[in-house]
């Protein structure tokens, strides 16, 4: 047996470390959170009836900065839902005009961007490209992670994809018609970079 055989014998068992550290690595990385929690809310509004609401995902809009993403529209005759997906733990501190945001986790703590003025901002370049006010849209942040809001928080501010469907359950008073729909959705498939239309 040369030295050849024998390394690779000693190594051989060892091999499924490599794709165990790799798989571990990219399940804890930031982008495979955010991915996850996504997907998580993009299953549930496909529950959502399709006669009247539409679902598009992951939406890529030119804007006067480059473009905006937003995670997910739900076009309906109730208004046109802009829904911000956050998947992080711990307790979360935050306010309608804070313009920071804090998450503390055991002794760490780290900001981020307040998620409803993200959401007024990808309004306001839905409202540019389709000629529609400002109150056809319901703005919506849900949080999805093992989390804890430790300030109150507004009602479109949720901490579970239930949460999410109940609050847009609460519109119910028709507001559009079939036909504004379907050119809304229309105009933001043939304007976006990357739509995926669930229903």
């Amino acid at each position: 047996m040369d030295m050849t055989s024998i390394i690779f014998n000693a190594l051989q068992p060892l091999c499924w470390i490599i794709p165990v550290v790799f798989i571990l690595f990219l399940v804890r990385s930031p982008w495979f959170k955010g991915r996850a929690g996504e997907l998580i809310v993009h299953y549930r509004l496909k529950l959502l009836p399709a006669k009247h609401y539409k679902v598009l995902t992951n939406v890529t809009l030119p804007n006067e900065n480059g473009t905006t993403q937003i995670d997910h529209l739900v076009v309906s005759q109730y208004g046109i839902f802009v829904v911000e997906t956050i998947n992080i733990k711990g307790w979360i501190f935050g306010g309608t005009y804070q313009p920071i945001w804090q998450q503390a986790l055991f002794n760490r703590s780290s900001v981020f961007k307040n998620p409803l003025h993200q959401n007024e901002k990808h309004i306001k370049t839905l409202q540019y490209l389709l000629g529609v006010d400002e109150t056809a849209f319901h703005s919506a942040v849900v949080f999805v992670g093992d989390c804890t809001f430790k300030t109150e928080m507004p009602d479109n501010v949720v901490k579970s994809v239930s949460a999410m469907m109940h609050y847009i359950h609460t519109f119910k008073t028709p507001l559009f018609t079939e036909l504004q729909l379907q050119q809304w959705v229309a105009s933001i498939e043939g304007t976006s970079f990357n739509p995926d239309l669930c229903n």
